[in-house]
């Protein structure tokens, strides 16, 4: 499984919450096209490390490669949605998974 793991830091509170209302409301109709494209699973989390940083990690857990390649344009039709940009820092990170323990599955 490949897995992307980004980190986006906003300047402010505000811009954080903006950036997480933009996507509730496009987010449903771009799910299917990552689904049938290969993403398993993706997760949004807020970072609380900091009170003073305002930071979302965003984990995308992908069948393989090839279909983390074949999401890119999906990325691409989104960033074309909005017109206006969010100022922020965006570190991604790509890896393998190794290792997986999940709770639910039954």
């Amino acid at each position: 499984m490949q897995v992307n793991v980004t980190i986006q830091t906003f300047k402010t509170e505000n811009e954080l919450e903006l950036s997480v209302m933009r996507w509730d409301k496009i987010k449903n109709e771009f799910m299917p096209k990552f689904k049938e494209m290969g993403l398993v699973r993706y997760t949004t989390s807020r970072i609380l490390i900091d009170r003073n940083k305002f930071q979302l990690s965003h984990i995308f857990e992908y069948k393989d490669n090839e279909s983390a390649q074949n999401c890119i344009p999906i990325w691409g039709e989104i960033e074309r949605k909005w017109s206006e940009k969010i100022e922020n820092t965006t570190t991604s990170y790509r890896g393998q998974m190794i290792d997986r323990f999940d709770f639910e599955e039954k």
